[in-house]
């Protein structure tokens, strides 16, 4: 889970809370942890007899962002919250609604997106991705067999990232 200030999912810092301010509902969003990713790539290399054809889809888990702002909030002890909010109101506020999708894309391309144009749909995936249904899912019995150490919780991706994550709270701040 990898935040950077013009991703998608950013939190900002709103009255001294660190707030996800996102079209979400109640849905869930499937996050990786980088640094589990080595196990998975060691694996496909290392087992071609299972893994030849497979698109190993891995995650943390399907996270509802309820359960990771209040992650955040009991591992880096920053109050954080979840504010859903329509479609509509996060792409007027987060500022890069009108600009092109893509690095170096220009919006005189027909081909060429704009943020809102690409992440619409998106989000709409996300909102019905609860319980671990809907058109993502993950194979987390198979993740748990290649990784047994692997990070499962949001929880435990805060408490991972020690100071890293304490550090956080200044990066959304700006």
């Amino acid at each position: 889970m990898t935040v950077s200030s013009r991703a998608v999912m950013t939190p900002r810092v709103e009255d001294g809370v660190v707030t996800w301010r996102v079209p979400l509902g109640d849905g869930a969003v499937p996050h990786v942890a980088l640094d589990d990713c080595e196990h998975y790539v060691r694996w496909l290399f290392d087992h071609p007899d299972r893994s030849d054809g497979m698109n190993l889809e891995v995650a943390i888990d399907h996270i509802p962002y309820a359960a990771l702002a209040s992650a955040f909030q009991k591992v880096t002890g920053q109050p954080a919250q979840y504010i859903d909010v329509p479609a509509d109101v996060y792409f007027e506020n987060n500022g890069i609604s009108a600009e092109p999708a893509g690095y170096n894309a220009d919006l005189a391309d027909p081909a060429t997106m704009s943020f809102k144009e690409n992440f619409s749909r998106f989000w709409t995936m996300w909102s019905h991705s609860a319980g671990k249904k809907g058109v993502i899912t993950r194979d987390y019995a198979l993740l748990d067999e290649i990784h047994p150490d692997r990070i499962k919780t949001a929880e435990e991706f805060f408490e991972r990232g020690g100071a890293e994550a304490t550090g956080w709270w200044s990066r959304w701040s700006l």
